[in-house]
């Protein structure tokens, strides 16, 4: 997993966004080989093992767990224009079988709510296994205002988007939808009182 991601990561648990607490055992330059994860909010704990970073519970069924990958410096031709990132250095997210050979990555094991913060990521595409309604929803979520989810032709359009483009394969969307993250906390002066 990529170091650039940590500052995109939460924790996926439903509750209100809150930063990951990381512990790198184990790195090679800016990828983590191997770290813990865990939520200051709930206390949820989660392992990037090998460079994949593992938040889908013991307990999740594997029929709402998915596979994903932020990718950094998009050279995915079609895929990238798609997205609209033909010249850009910043983050997609891939959900599920897309072909990501010789990009940089980060890989995840995920359940249904992806743990990444609301407008963290520039651009999102779903393959036919993953494009649901629930991951639709999740990647309006995550995709900052005015970037691009690419999803196959049969799935629906979630709300919070506008279609761009249809074929018999697939839809590109732009995400109109403002995001809520977090909320920056500033300190006010104290009063003087007299």
């Amino acid at each position: 997993m990529h170091r650039d991601l940590l500052d995109s990561l939460r924790c996926p648990a439903a509750h209100e966004e809150s930063w990951l607490v990381v512990m790198v055992h184990d790195a090679v330059d800016a990828t983590l080989l191997r770290a813990d994860l865990a939520c200051p909010v709930c206390g949820a704990e989660y392992e990037v093992r090998d460079g994949l970073a593992q938040f889908v519970a013991a307990a999740e069924p594997a029929s709402t767990q998915a596979s994903a990958r932020i990718m950094h410096d998009l050279d995915l031709s079609r895929l990238a224009a798609l997205l609209g990132m033909t010249e850009s250095t910043q983050s997609a997210l891939l959900i599920g079988a897309h072909d990501a050979t010789g990009v940089q990555q980060a890989s995840m094991q995920i359940g249904e709510r992806l743990p990444l913060g609301a407008g963290t990521i520039a651009a999102a595409a779903l393959d036919e296994a993953h494009a649901t309604p629930t991951y639709l929803a999740e990647a309006v979520r995550v995709v900052r205002q005015g970037g691009r989810i690419v999803a196959p032709a049969t799935a629906p359009l979630p709300d919070g988007v506008r279609e761009l483009a249809r074929d018999e394969t697939e839809w590109v969307a732009e995400v109109t939808a403002r995001a809520s993250g977090l909320i920056e906390l500033r300190r006010r002066a104290p009063e003087i009182i007299d």
